[in-house]
């Protein structure tokens, strides 16, 4: 700091301030440079300035006058008048008196009484100065180092030249004291005489010595004294009165931090007395309350009052935190007793606690642990798991050395509460201590199966069984057997998968991603799934096939498109590489997504659709989807119909109506599907129907009747394969088809035929090749019922399958009545009926071969039937023959060739074998 002084400029020290009175102000730096000032009157003519040993006031002489000024308010408190020009003043040393130094040379008294007592006592900051004891360095040395017989010999032996006599032998201290009180009378004496005299049992006169000491030294040591007296005071028995007088110290003594550490010690002693006699609660309280007192303070006056009194103020913080924490220990409050040591710990750090406190420290954690512990497992056994894992954690975080055991609890408590991701941690911490016992794995794997983390969980299993095989313990070894290896029901699982989508399509689009999913993407994306590993992590002891077989058909449930094909429809080779999501705008490509995600929404993961999931430039692929299509739409989940050219809102008989019910596909994809939604042009349900199932809606089924012709049960009862064969063929005659070939291709599904390869560019041939082969494996020659345009594959095969369009006739001849039967018999001309001839015919009747063709060329047992001459007749509808016949009656055939010119014609009919099975035949 800088001062620029000027002629009349008062300087003055004072402890660590310094006191400038100049330039009408006065002024006080302390040793960081910073300033207070306040203003004074006169101080230009400044002659003189002195300060009391408390520092609470100032005085400063001008001329003849000399003035006084509070230091702390800065307010002035008072004036002396002199007669002649001041020359210097001084204060006495209990500041109660100013000798003023005249000119003439001569000095006044001038009593202050009326200056200090309007100080208040609180802004008088007492400080602490403890009176001179001769101690030598050795003898103090020994005391601090808690060396208590050798320091009493030296004291013994220095007593001609010292005044403290402080030991617990109370009689030879007494005699110590009164001898050094008659040596020489002095504070130290009687304080020692007064311990003497309390420790004694004579409260009274220990008192009395005590405020002897006050009497005769209160002036100096005023502040040190009231201190010993409370001392004194709490060694007599009287802690609360005690206490309360340290308390009223701390409030006005300035420098009081030795107050404070007094007053943690009485708390010390207080609570270890309180603990004497189970007096646990109020033992806690005086430990917590001498903790918050406790202060940093190191100083020559505590060595004195630690001298006098015989209390120890080494380590005195380290020692309360320990009986706090011995007192919530003993009082049952382990837990509050363990925290207390954690900030006990925190705040002394690893190296002191477990260095110089290091007995204390493992005995406290060993003690704590133990009972945590037990206080665990007793709440286990009553089922009060969260309270366990309190209390087992509680133990952990004494770093235990070997926590192996109670971790292993405290992960059972967890997986008892749902507390599964802190059991996974658990697990963890488990592991990492051992990690050779099976046991931590065991854990993690349940606890990382109830949070979900399956991978983990099936990792866990693995390593659990591993530890498990290689344990050197046959008891341990032998657990290997109740356990199911992961590899071996991932085995189970790929099987169940690749048995699932055997049956579906061999193209899938995953609705998630978009994309096109072969087989082995399809089985990817099921092991890629968390269900995968929740299932291999799950099954531990036994294989849920039921389950895996659930999960595996749920997943893999899928939904199809039923539609009529517009143009630009995007195809396999364009979907192959891109999403469908990612496809340019067009009305096919928004029909192909909005399909996808109505899927993806009704929460199914796979969609297909004949534009994209059919690779048909590859014919094996295709033919095999010409043939299965029927099968996949009735494996199916759902199938979403789209009606285009249907809007919205849909009136009844739109569906009739329809684009789509004059398809040839979409019959065998109604007629196969067990779920159906029908959507409008803007994907909105067909009349707004919110069933489930629109094949159950009587609005729809009664539109499919009239559509079809056939009654709903009938649609219902039709499955794929060669039955019913009439009525399929019939309900296909009303349907069309953009390419011929197709009128045939679409039936292989509902017939279930295989071994017919689809030719497109042959034409009406693969109609031909169709229904000989149905002809073939059912041997129903109802196909051969027909009038029409025959087909180029064979004369007795149509070209059109329009001409199935009507209902079926019955070829079966009527029943010949009984009379009539009775007559034939009797007519025969042998009297005797040849039963033997009548069973070979039986016999070679019904071992006739089906009907079969080769080369085109047909072969089927017939009937031949010589009829006689027609006669032609011409009727409105054209030409008829006629012929009248034994067989038949009268028989009239239309055709454009001339029957009437032909001689020799016979009516040859296909042979029915269910006839050898009819009565009146």
């Amino acid at each position: 700091m800088a001062v620029t002084p000027t002629l009349n400029t008062g300087l003055l020290w004072f402890d660590s301030h310094l006191f400038v009175v100049s330039d009408g102000k006065i002024k006080r730096f302390n040793p960081y440079s910073s300033v207070s000032e306040w203003p004074v009157l006169d101080s230009d003519r400044l002659s003189c300035i002195a300060l009391p040993q408390q520092g609470e006031f100032i005085a400063y002489s001008t001329k003849n006058t000399v003035t006084f000024w509070d230091t702390s308010t800065h307010t002035q408190l008072g004036l002396i008048q002199h007669p002649q020009e001041i020359r210097s003043i001084a204060l006495s040393p209990d500041d109660q008196f100013l000798v003023i130094g005249g000119e003439d040379g001569k000095f006044t008294t001038q009593n202050l009484s009326h200056i200090t007592d309007s100080i208040p006592l609180s802004r008088l900051h007492p400080t602490f100065q403890e009176p001179v004891i001769r101690i030598d360095d050795t003898a103090l040395d020994s005391w601090t180092r808690d060396q208590l017989e050798n320091t009493e010999a030296l004291l013994t032996a220095a007593i001609p030249e010292s005044h403290d006599p402080s030991h617990h032998q109370w009689d030879a201290a007494l005699v110590d004291a009164e001898m050094a009180i008659k040596v020489q009378p002095s504070v130290i004496g009687y304080i020692s005489k007064s311990i003497a005299l309390v420790g004694k049992g004579e409260r009274d006169k220990g008192y009395r010595a005590c405020d002897i000491a006050f009497e005769r030294f209160h002036s100096s040591h005023v502040t040190f004294l009231l201190l010993v007296k409370a001392i004194i005071v709490f060694m007599a028995g009287e802690h609360r009165n005690a206490i309360s007088r340290v308390d009223d110290l701390i409030d006005t003594v300035h420098l009081n931090s030795i107050c404070y550490v007094v007053q943690a010690s009485m708390y010390l002693l207080l609570g270890n007395s309180q603990m004497e006699t189970s007096d646990y609660e109020g033992a806690i309280q005086s430990f917590e309350r001498g903790r918050a007192q406790m202060r940093h303070h190191t100083s020559r006056t505590l060595i004195v009052v630690s001298l006098i009194s015989g209390w120890k103020f080494d380590n005195l913080g380290i020692t309360i935190r320990q009986r706090l924490c011995d007192a919530l220990y003993i009082s049952g409050r382990t837990k509050a007793a363990v925290e207390c040591f954690h900030r006990m710990k925190s705040e002394l750090g690893e190296k002191t606690m477990y260095g110089e406190h290091r007995d204390w420290a493992l005995d406290f954690s060993q003690r704590s642990f133990k009972e945590l512990e037990h206080l665990g497992d007793t709440a286990v056994d009553a089922q009060r798991y969260d309270e366990a894992i309190s209390h087992y954690s509680t133990a952990l975080s004494l770093d235990p050395p070997s926590p192996q055991d109670i971790l292993t609890k405290r992960i059972k408590a967890c997986v008892a509460t749902g507390s599964w991701k802190e059991a996974a941690d658990n697990a963890n911490q488990l592991i990492t201590l051992d990690p050779f016992s099976p046991w931590g794995y065991e854990m993690k794997h349940a606890a990382s199966l109830k949070t979900g983390d399956y991978g983990t969980a099936v990792d866990a299993l693995e390593e659990m069984l591993s530890k498990l095989a290689q344990s050197p313990d046959p008891n341990v070894q032998q657990h290997c057997d109740q356990y199911i290896n992961p590899s071996s029901t991932r085995t189970t699982i790929r099987k169940i998968v690749q048995q699932t989508i055997r049956h579906l399509p061999r193209v899938l689009i995953n609705t998630t991603t978009g994309r096109l999913h072969d087989k082995a993407d399809q089985a990817a994306a099921f092991e890629a799934l968390p269900l995968f590993n929740e299932l291999v992590s799950s099954m531990t002891t036994r294989i849920d096939y039921v389950r895996i077989k659930r999960e595996v058909r749920q997943y893999f449930r899928y939904v199809m498109l039923s539609h009529k094909w517009d143009e630009n429809e995007p195809l396999f080779q364009q979907v192959i590489h891109i999403t469908v999501y990612d496809l340019g705008q067009s009305l096919t490509h928004d029909k192909l997504q909005t399909f996808c995600k109505i899927v993806r929404d009704d929460g199914f993961n796979w969609a297909w659709s004949d534009t994209c999931c059919i690779n048909k430039s590859d014919h094996f692929i295709l033919q095999e989807a010409l043939v299965a299509m029927f099968k996949w739409y009735q494996g199916s989940a759902m199938v979403f119909v789209f009606l285009r050219g249907v809007l919205s809102p849909s009136q009844r008989g739109a569906l009739v109506k329809s684009i789509w019910n004059t398809r040839a596909w979409t019959l065998q994809e109604y007629v196969a599907s067990n779920v159906v939604r029908f959507y409008t042009e803007d994907w909105t349900p067909y009349l707004d129907l919110q069933l489930p199932n629109h094949k159950e809606s009587l609005e729809v089924i009664s539109e499919m009747e009239q559509a079809t012709g056939v009654s709903a049960e009938q649609l219902m009862a039709l499955r794929p394969g060669l039955s019913s064969i009439r009525e399929k063929l019939r309900l296909a005659s009303t349907r069309q088809t953009t390419l011929v070939e197709d009128a045939a291709y679409s039936l292989l599904g509902i017939f279930s035929v295989s071994g017919i390869p689809a030719i497109y560019g042959e034409g009406e041939g693969s109609l031909g090749r169709l229904l000989a082969h149905v002809l073939a494996g059912s041997g129903d020659v109802s196909i051969l019922a027909w009038t029409g345009e025959s087909g180029s594959f064979n004369s007795c095969l149509p070209a059109r399958i329009t001409v199935f369009n009507g209902p079926a006739t019955s070829h079966f001849p009527p029943p010949i009545p009984d009379a009539e039967m009775e007559r034939l018999i009797t007519s025969v001309d042998s009297p005797l009926f040849d039963f033997d001839l009548a069973l070979r015919l039986y016999d070679r009747l019904n071992d006739l071969p089906p009907p079969w063709f080769a080369a085109s060329r047909m072969k089927l047992p017939c009937i031949a039937f010589h009829l006689p001459a027609f006669s032609l007749h011409r009727t409105r509808s054209g030409r008829v023959f006629r012929a009248d016949t034994v067989a038949f009656g009268m028989l009239e055939i239309k055709t454009r060739h001339d029957l009437s010119r032909m001689n020799s014609l016979y009516l040859v009919h296909p042979w029915l074998e269910t006839l050898l099975d009819r009565e009146g035949m």
